[in-house]
């Protein structure tokens, strides 16, 4: 009940900071938005400086709280304001970051108007090879309306064209732009065809068109635009050697400059939106310098593990090759020695009095082979000994042992003896019981014809082990690894490496 309790308040304690974290970035995204309304405000009333710091402080809010759809406005927002001072390399900086963080996050609408604002950049920049890379994005991301997006498309096919200066075809991409937009065609639009136009050298059109720009322009207060068509008009004038409108028109355009674009002030904002970045930068470079030492320490630490391993291993590889050759030493000494047990059983036979045997099996209880019994048997020293001989010398026989029934009775039966005698014998001499004994027989004649690559090479691991007298091969590979240490298979190969001298 306690632990329920319990439950239940860390539930409410979880809750109420989910909720108080949910709060805290609902307040952040509105701070954001009011941040971004108030430089889009400031924008329409061509307060371009103020502007910036808007939507600088509205970046940083925008990535404190994660809102990234504001983020990516704001930032495209910014480059509209460089593009406003002509600085188009920031712009273009400013305007493929956003159109990146965009398609990134599938902000439809965002992709296309960045598209728009990169295609007009990279044409004022004269990079129109690149401005046609983002026609073929709009092409791909469609503005919600078909006829905005054909509007927008013919228009900035027409930059295109005008950029490659293929003055005709720009004319006729803007007329038609023209003809779709109406009474709501924009002071750029009749601008960029009288650019068209003045490049190629019809300048009565092209000075209708500025002309036009201006009076639409000054109807809806946009002092950007009309600051554009003004000093087109003033370099229109000279070419056609009329001084007094150039220096007429040349003079509207630096005093609505002077109203406009307040340098210092706006040096003084782009240090501010510097600042801000160069500290996300330095951010950025810690972050990636822990990440950097973080991986040097992982790699240390791995590299650390494998040469230990790879230490260990060495060790382990010189103590099976120890252990193998031990046991070839131990084999080649069991086979020189059977001629001396068979010489000395012979004079422990003819010098120890025949073994006790019980009347009948019935008289005593069975042995059991697992353990043996040796207590209060009646057998001398010497006849233990003589004993332990017979067994040793019967386990010594491969074509006995070989038969997968063999068990303690048939031994007992190849010794003269029961199978009381036999296991106690077992268990005094070799402190083992018969099941292990065997086994280790087995083991060591399988060593023998692993190692006898001339005799036994041929044979398969599991056909050896067959021969030797096992049934099952995961029996056979226990039993093989708990009196080796290794597998069979690898102490065949360190085998054949110490036959070979290497």
């Amino acid at each position: 009940m306690i632990r329920f309790w319990r439950y239940i308040l860390v539930c409410i304690f979880v809750g109420l900071a989910s909720g108080m974290n949910g709060q805290s970035n609902a307040a952040d995204t509105a701070q954001c938005l009011k941040l971004k309304e108030a430089g889009n405000r400031c924008v329409e009333v061509n307060q371009y400086v103020e502007a910036l710091k808007y939507y600088t402080t509205a970046v940083e809010q925008a990535q404190l709280s994660g809102n990234r759809k504001v983020y990516a406005e704001c930032i495209s927002n910014i480059g509209m304001v460089y593009a406003a001072f002509r600085d188009y390399e920031r712009a273009i900086f400013y305007f493929e970051k956003a159109n990146q963080q965009a398609l990134h996050d599938n902000y439809e609408h965002l992709v296309s108007l960045t598209a728009i604002n990169l295609m007009a950049a990279y044409c004022s920049k004269g990079d129109p090879d690149h401005a046609e890379n983002y026609l073929h994005m709009l092409e791909q991301h469609h503005i919600a309306q078909a006829e905005q997006q054909e509007y927008y498309l013919t228009f900035n096919r027409g930059l295109i064209a005008s950029g490659r200066r293929q003055y005709r075809q720009a004319v006729d991409c803007f007329d038609r732009a023209i003809a779709m937009a109406g009474k709501s065609a924009s002071p750029s639009l009749w601008y960029e065809m009288g650019n068209a136009y003045a490049g190629w050298g019809k300048v009565d059109s092209a000075r209708v068109c500025y002309s036009r720009a201006v009076e639409i322009a000054q109807q809806s207060n946009n002092y950007e635009e009309t600051s554009q068509a003004y000093k087109a008009l003033s370099e229109i004038y000279k070419q056609c050697n009329l001084p007094d409108s150039a220096i007429k028109y040349q003079t509207q355009y630096i005093n609505l400059q002077d109203s406009l674009f307040n340098i210092n002030k706006f040096n003084l904002a782009k240090a501010q939106l510097f600042d801000y970045e160069n500290t996300l930068i330095d951010r950025h470079i810690h972050s990636l310098h822990v990440w950097i030492w973080l991986l040097v320490g992982i790699v240390i630490v791995v590299v650390a593990i494998l040469v230990v391993i790879f230490r260990l291993y060495r060790q382990l590889q010189a103590a099976q090759r120890l252990l193998v050759r031990k046991n070839q030493e131990l084999i080649a000494q069991n086979e020189r020695s059977k001629q001396l047990r068979a010489e000395y059983l012979s004079t422990l036979r003819e010098s120890t009095p025949p073994l006790l045997q019980p009347e009948s099996t019935t008289a005593e209880p069975a042995a059991d082979e697992e353990t043996g019994d040796s207590a209060e048997l009646p057998l001398s020293s010497e006849q233990r000994a003589l004993l332990a001989e017979q067994i040793t010398q019967v386990l010594d026989r491969a074509d006995v042992i070989a038969d997968p029934d063999f068990s303690l009775s048939n031994l007992a039966k190849q010794v003269g003896s029961n199978s009381k005698y036999v296991s106690a014998v077992i268990n005094v001499t070799f402190h083992k019981n018969f099941k292990t004994l065997l086994n280790e027989s087995r083991i060591r004649e399988v060593c023998r014809r692993l190692s006898d690559d001339e005799h036994y090479g041929q044979l398969t691991i599991a056909a050896i082990a067959t021969d030797a007298g096992y049934k099952s091969m995961n029996n056979f590979i226990t039993a093989f690894k708990r009196f080796t240490g290794m597998t069979p298979s690898k102490y065949r190969q360190l085998a054949l490496k110490q036959s070979k001298g290497e």
